[in-house]
């Protein structure tokens, strides 16, 4: 059903072009995937990567009792307690939903079980540890407040009462 929903929804698209400083070209029907910057778009994808990662589990060399997989978006990672995950095969296998894996992007870490060295790995855009993580989001917040000190000194541009409740909700 969902599917025959969004074929009715992305049917007779018409399209125009509109370049800085100049009017818009003529409309033009478009009848292949959905259009840049729709907001369809996104979650059409996470939902086509989740069944294309469905076909992958299926592979038992793979996926081990010691494998997890953690998906946010577009960024997958795979973990195993017991060595790295074959990412060829990931590749051939996403490969055939025309789905490429970036290279230069996938990383390789090796966090050891002992030790705190694994708090420091960063996944997602976060560390790993807690306290680690909270210690260099609260360092980012005060190096972005920094750079806009010479706004926060003058009190003709921002009133004190502004200030303190945007710090509050910022920092």
């Amino acid at each position: 059903m969902g599917f025959i929903v969004t074929r009715y929804l992305l049917s007779n698209t018409e399209l125009s072009i509109k370049l800085k400083g100049s009017s818009k070209t003529e409309s033009f029907k478009s009848n292949i995937g959905t259009p840049q910057g729709d907001r369809l778009s996104p979650v059409l994808f996470i939902v086509y990567l989740e069944h294309a990662l469905k076909n992958i589990r299926k592979i038992e060399t793979l996926y081990t009792q010691n494998t997890l997989e953690l998906a946010y978006a577009d960024d997958v990672d795979f973990v195993s307690t017991t060595n790295f995950v074959d990412v060829e095969t990931i590749q051939k296998e996403l490969a055939d939903f025309r789905l490429n894996v970036n290279t230069n992007k996938t990383e390789y870490t090796l966090v050891p079980k002992d030790g705190s060295v694994w708090k420091k790995v960063k996944k997602v855009g976060s560390l790993l540890g807690d306290t680690e993580d909270i210690e260099r989001r609260k360092q980012l917040s005060n190096l972005a407040l920094q750079k806009l000190s010479s706004i926060w000194i003058r009190n003709d541009k921002v009133k004190q009462v502004t200030r303190l409740n945007l710090y509050r909700a910022l920092v």
